[in-house]
């Protein structure tokens, strides 16, 4: 698909509420421009240019808004407005011209000022050709309209003040090309005009944005700081559809909410990078949206939101941000997006007295009355949809059940999916809620931790961590099992020395030969059985062989006529393993019927024979003992089955022997692959750490293997030996100690580990008596010596923040201090969506500025962000594509008012209910005149 075309689709389908881009082109000519040498010359012939013609044109080449600036006139600006209408209103109608698509027209006209300086003025969409008309008459043109030649009595400067006066916005034309305004001698940085002139003009207060035609061109070095501060626009300048000037050759992308020319002085107040981008500025994809937005949050029946109808949040995929006064509703969409999508575990690795993880176990609560704490009722019911790059999934949670069920939007309707599973890798999310991270930084570094586990991909070494100790166990068990098995050797090794010593005794006489005879046939009638019984077998192997050989059918979706090769390549690979396996079911039918065949073989018929002999002979040899007293007539009989059965036991325990010692080296090979998969986890923290904080000017974390805070370890060993009290106190805290007094060496931390794995496994002399009695019944359980040999503290962080040049270690900063370093690593990484509540709270100006607006304006090129702030200045100057103001009325939490901030309601609501509202619009937007 061609650029225009998925431009096309994209605005088509565009469904998204809050500020988007469009596609702008600043400076374009029609037939009245005297200068259109081309369209002059078809004037009366069939390529004569119509107003329709030219719309279709600029339509064609995915222009979306158009500013119409001829050359002193604006004569077509009414003509092409009325063939607009009428274009669109046969598409209103159904019947659309060909190649027609939705333009948004701005008045304007192109100015020769005095001293050949060309301005353009741009209007509303609502102007028309009068408007244009009353302004030339403004700044004293009184040259021919449509002719470039001519000059107006005023300056340029007083051209500009005139196009403002009138409402419009100024914007000098190729101001580094013939006829503009900053153009300099070649070669040079000097200004080809005046520098005093140009001064002048640069000087008039609402002068926003010059057209500039090329990057590459500098400033004029006398006026250059002046110059810079202006957005610079490219328009194509258009006198013909033919050329470098043609429709969609040069053109800027302006980010409003719609095309007004309202939207379109605060794209240009907040400028390049911002709201502004020319199309000279490489690859730019104005409707990429990250791969996970959250398309919408709804609330239904909470205790004071949803009521009578549900309280919606949709959201944009850039940046959003949700304001309002105290107690308006704000933090309840923040919990309740918690809820639904199972993040309450981020807050349960806080510590249990900390104030964000008890302000959720209160708001979690399903409330008995008006005066009960809880946020929740039986019926409260909370949705959240999510848009993933080829799917929109919405989670439903219900309190009354409190569970979620996930759904996908399928064929017009909301289809229950197969799998039901949330968690981070189908809903990744980042959400911090106030004080969370000001938690993080203290006692809560287990819960930051988490985070930098999920977004380094930590998860898969865990995995392989965990199997491994998995299997470490499940050896360890193996272990015990077979050593319990052995102990019964001796014993079955003295036995079978008795009944070697009994038979011999028997074997002593004319008896002798014939129960040694009996003996032996015995022995062999067992081998051939055996051995028989294994030639069946290899049969039945071998046909399971055969089946192998056949390779698992290809899906046809994902092959197609481009693949004739490939899949002629898979018939050849199909037709050997067919010719393979019909070779050896042949072979296999004569192994069986050989196999057959033995039973009825000559030599075997004549075994048999001798052995029915030797048997007669034995039975006969039993009649006489038993005629002459012999008691135990079967005493021979007994003693060589007994043999045989205790000969098979002990070569049974001789091979488990042999996998005890395989499995003993097996366990130590294993303890050493559990290290090094620890040490992975640790080394993945380190390099995923030092890579997204490389000259972070904020914070510094390091990782502590194995950890470095004397009360985490402690409550990590208590875990492991299941004394969570304060029981052994000056025991356990000689063994922590271990650890703490020196958190450098990984070596020697490791030699200490292994210090305290020793004293809990034997007990040593250097504990205490009880404690030492209590471990002695805890490895009469012996699955707690395994524990004990996989146990390892969790790595711990080391937090660092910068003030006047140097660092300090976290504790020693103030909450906004501490804050601050949080979230400057918080924002430092990630796509996925991050939700902020109240990020600013602790922060001074200076900080909120430098730190959140700036990383909110980087974030949300890369991902969605949905900010809930007080602070004015998070909102006006990080430009939220969208805005939601929260209010309190009639008993509930609402959405009192959503939109842009280019809409003046959503200005008046910010300014209403956020503390230095109009200071932070008056700051952005100064230039603006009085009125916010």
């Amino acid at each position: 698909m061609n650029t225009n075309r998925r431009e096309e689709e994209s605005l088509k389908y565009w469904k998204y509420p809050g500020a988007r881009w469009w596609k702008f082109d600043f400076h374009a000519h029609t037939p009245a421009s005297a200068d259109t040498e081309h369209w002059q010359k078809s004037i009366g012939t069939e390529q004569e240019v119509t107003p329709e013609k030219w719309l279709l044109r600029f339509m064609a080449a995915g222009i979306d808004c158009v500013a119409i600036t001829d050359h002193n006139s604006g004569v077509w600006i009414d003509r092409i407005k009325t063939a607009y209408e009428k274009m669109k209103s046969q598409s209103d109608n159904g019947s659309p011209p060909e190649g027609f698509r939705e333009l948004t027209l701005f008045p304007g006209v192109e100015i020769s000022a005095n001293g050949g300086v060309h301005i353009l003025a741009i209007f509303d969409p609502n102007a028309t050709t009068s408007d244009i008309d009353t302004l030339l008459g403004a700044v004293g043109y009184q040259g021919t309209r449509g002719n470039s030649d001519g000059e107006t009595n005023k300056s340029a400067a007083e051209v500009i003040a005139e196009v403002l006066k009138a409402g419009a916005i100024p914007i000098p034309a190729h101001a580094d090309d013939e006829k503009g305004l900053l153009r300099v001698k070649p070669g040079t940085k000097q200004c080809s005009l005046s520098a005093n002139t140009i001064k002048q003009v640069l000087e008039v207060e609402g002068l926003l944005a010059i057209e500039w035609c090329s990057a590459a061109t500098p400033f004029p070095e006398a006026v250059e700081k002046q110059a810079s501060a202006l957005t610079r626009v490219l328009g194509s300048d258009c006198h013909s559809f033919q050329g470098n000037n043609a429709p969609g050759s040069r053109y800027t992308w302006v980010k409003m909410a719609k095309p007004t020319l309202e939207g379109l002085r605060l794209a240009l107040l907040d400028g390049n990078g911002v709201s502004i981008l020319r199309s000279e500025e490489g690859s730019f994809d104005p409707f990429k949206i990250p791969a996970h937005i959250i398309r919408a949050i709804e609330i239904n029946k909470m205790k004071v939101m949803g009521h009578g109808k549900p309280a919606r949040f949709e959201f944009s995929p850039y940046f959003n941000a949700v304001v309002g006064g105290r107690g308006t509703g704000k933090s309840t969409m923040v919990h309740a997006l918690r809820i639904a999508t199972q993040r309450e575990n981020e807050l349960e690795v806080l510590p249990e007295d900390s104030e964000p993880y008890e302000r959720f176990q209160s708001f979690r609560r399903v409330t008995e009355g008006r005066d009960d704490p809880g946020a929740l009722r039986q019926d409260t019911e909370i949705r959240v949809e999510w848009q993933t790059e080829n799917s929109l999934l919405r989670v439903t949670w219900q309190a009354a059940d409190e569970k979620a069920i996930v759904e996908e939007w399928q064929n017009d309707q909301w289809q229950q999916t197969e799998s039901q599973a949330i968690n981070a890798s189908r809903f990744p999310l980042r959400l911090f809620s106030q004080g969370q991270i000001i938690a993080m930084a203290g006692k809560g570094r287990l819960a930051l931790l988490n985070v930098i586990d999920e977004a380094a991909g930590v998860e898969s070494l865990q995995q392989n961590f965990e199997e491994a100790r998995r299997a470490f166990l499940t050896q360890r068990t193996q272990l015990r099992e077979i050593e319990g098995k052995l102990t019964t050797l001796p014993e079955v090794k003295r036995r079978l020395q008795e009944v070697k010593e009994k038979l011999n005794f028997l074997k002593q006489g004319d008896q002798a030969a014939i129960q040694q005879a009996y003996a032996q046939a015995r022995y062999q009638e067992q081998i051939l059985s055996d051995t028989q019984a294994k030639l069946h077998n290899m049969v039945e192997m071998l046909r399971g062989t055969a089946k192998q050989l056949i390779l698992d059918e290809w899906p046809p979706e994902y092959f197609g006529e481009s693949d004739v090769d490939l899949l002629q390549w898979r018939r050849e690979v199909d037709a050997f393993l067919t010719k393979i396996c019909q070779s050896l079911e042949q072979e296999i039918c004569s192994l069986e019927q050989f196999v057959n065949s033995l039973e009825s073989r000559e030599q075997l018929m004549a075994w048999n024979s001798r052995i029915r002999s030797i048997y007669n002979k034995y039975e006969e040899l039993q009649k006489q003992l038993a005629s002459q007293g012999v008691s135990d007539s079967q005493a021979f009989t007994r003693l060589t089955q007994e043999q045989q059965e205790l000969e098979k036991q002990v070569k049974t325990l001789q091979q488990l022997e042999t996998l005890h010692n395989e499995l003993v080296s097996q366990i130590q090979r294993q303890q050493e692959l559990i290290l090094e998969y620890r040490q992975a986890i640790t080394q993945k923290r380190e390099e995923f750490l030092e890579q997204k904080l490389e000259q972070n000017p904020y914070v510094r974390i390091q990782v502590v293997s194995f950890g470095f805070d004397k009360q985490i370890i402690e409550q990590s060993l208590r875990e492991l030996i299941e004394a969570p009290d304060e029981r052994f106190q000056d025991d356990i805290d000689k063994l922590v100690s271990e650890i703490t007094t020196n958190t450098e060496d990984i070596n020697c931390k490791l030699e200490k580990l292994n210090n305290i794995r020793s004293v809990l496994l034997d007990r040593s002399d250097t504990i205490g008596g009880r404690f030492s009695n209590y471990l002695e019944r805890k490895l009469q359980k012996p699955e707690f010596a395994d524990y004990v040999m996989t146990w390892f503290p969790e790595d711990d962080l080391k937090i660092q923040y910068q003030r006047n040049n140097q660092w300090y270690e976290i504790h020693e900063g103030s909450q906004g201090q501490r804050s601050a370093a949080l979230l400057a690593f918080l924002l430092a990484f990630g796509e996925e969506p991050i939700v902020l509540d109240q990020p600013e709270d602790d922060l001074d100006n200076h900080l909120i500025y430098d730190l959140i607006v700036r990383q909110i304006r980087e974030n949300k090129l890369r991902r969605q962000l949905i900010v809930i702030t007080h602070n004015a200045n998070v909102v006006v100057n990080g430009d939220a594509e969208l805005v939601h103001v929260m209010d309190f009325k009639n008993g509930q939490c609402v959405v009192a008012q959503s939109g842009v901030l280019q809409d003046k309601q959503v200005r008046e609501e910010v300014c209403r209910v956020m503390e230095g509202g109009r200071e932070a619009f008056a700051s952005r937007w100064k230039r603006l005149g009085k009125e916010i």
